[in-house]
């Protein structure tokens, strides 16, 4: 297992579906690792589970790959990435429903939304489209699930050197959202104007591109082995629950998944425009999100953070013992974070902690280093703000366990 981070870090992420990129996501991981561990200790029609599956990296991968994708997250958005990807239409499918919504479309009023909004869009054609798709839309329906799952993807974004954009919205990043206030400033300053953009059509070339498969990467690309997944939207140890209601004891072959690091990412705050979208308040997903829910307001300093954080993660743990079969493995990527002037390896730390709380019912193998930034590469998106402001986890580790 020691060939683990090698054998990920020969692959380029960048051979997989676009379907992948659908929306970009804060800690996303790219496809590589999870395609790894995959092929390697599963089947096809085996189960792989991911109970903070972000935008469905694993989820996504597992279902291409024949096994059983099954995720859950709290956050909204994630949620809704990860249940289109665990469901996906036929491309012609998504076509034809979104010619149906460009052909029915009737102008809805916008006079009585935010100002924040309005300031990113063309409030004649644009806005009045997205209000429209923000309307139209059900959660309900897998189709537009996964409409609403683009336009997620393409709702802001940068410009070409042209001026020539595949976004909806004013030049900015695609990643997460900056604060309204930020960007109004930024808005004054360079004197941006939003584009006049058709949002029936981005949505249409956007489908096209991401259903592309190139012949020379079927491996990473083909859809032939497609299965339909499942995704939940609860806490994590409630979903163990849900995960047992769904496939029974003993059901799941894999575990793979990235917890929030002990430094608390609000995926409200940078997702609000996303959110918007979605009819969600930022603040209430930020609290409803917030893995550490007591932690919120305390400092990394203060040794609660990492008490509270093992007793969560021992609770989690104990759970899996539940749903994994007797021949699974477990593998969690958990991040070493900065702790004063040194960095603390929270893998082995959370590790310790839940041995000496009485243990989870699951046996160690080993914690692999995985140097995120090599070959120049980070594999991880955790640093938002450049080199000025924000510390990228350099090291992650990879937690394997199995049954004991």
């Amino acid at each position: 297992m020691s060939n683990i981070v090698n054998r990920y870090k020969n692959i380029n992420p960048r051979l997989f579906s676009k379907i992948h990129q659908m929306t970009a996501y804060l800690a996303m991981f790219p496809p590589n690792l999870p395609y790894s561990l995959i092929k390697d200790y599963s089947k096809k029609g085996d189960i792989v589970y991911d109970p903070f599956c972000g935008r469905g990296t694993v989820v996504f991968e597992s279902c291409r790959l024949g096994r059983i994708g099954v995720g859950n997250d709290l956050n909204p958005l994630a949620y809704i990435l990860s249940k289109a990807k665990a469901n996906l239409p036929k491309k012609d499918s998504i076509i034809k429903r979104i010619n149906e919504l460009e052909k029915n479309y009737t102008k809805p009023d916008v006079s009585n939304i935010a100002d924040e909004i309005k300031m990113l869009f063309d409030i004649e054609t644009t806005l009045p489209q997205l209000e429209y798709l923000k309307q139209t839309l059900s959660k309900k329906k897998k189709i537009d699930i996964f409409i609403l799952a683009v336009l997620t993807g393409i709702l802001h974004g940068k410009m070409r050197k042209d001026r020539t954009s595949i976004y909806c919205s004013i030049d900015m990043p695609n990643t997460f959202s900056m604060s309204p206030n930020y960007v109004k400033n930024f808005i004054q300053k360079h004197n941006l104007v939003p584009p006049k953009q058709n949002v029936f059509s981005l949505l249409k070339n956007r489908v096209e591109k991401i259903f592309n498969i190139k012949q020379n990467y079927l491996e990473y690309q083909s859809l032939d082995s497609y299965v339909k997944g499942k995704v939940f939207n609860v806490d994590a140890i409630e979903a163990t629950k849900k995960v047992e209601q769904s496939f029974g004891k003993n059901s799941v072959k894999l575990i793979i998944t990235s917890p929030p690091y002990l430094k608390v990412i609000n995926y409200g705050k940078y997702n609000w425009i996303r959110l918007w979208l979605l009819d969600k308040n930022e603040e209430l997903v930020d609290k409803k999100v917030t893995l550490y829910h007591k932690l919120q307001n305390q400092k990394l300093s203060d040794n609660m953070n990492l008490e509270e954080y093992s007793k969560y993660m021992f609770k989690l743990f104990n759970s899996w013992k539940n749903i994994l079969r007797d021949d699974g493995y477990v593998f969690v990527v958990i991040g070493d974070v900065k702790y004063k002037n040194s960095t603390l390896n929270l893998a082995k730390i959370t590790w310790e902690n839940i041995e000496k709380m009485g243990g989870c019912g699951l046996k160690l193998v080993d914690i692999l280093e995985d140097n995120i930034e090599s070959n120049g590469k980070q594999v991880k998106v955790t640093k938002i703000w450049g080199k000025k402001k924000g510390d990228a986890t350099k090291i992650d580790r990879i937690l394997i366990l199995r049954k004991d």
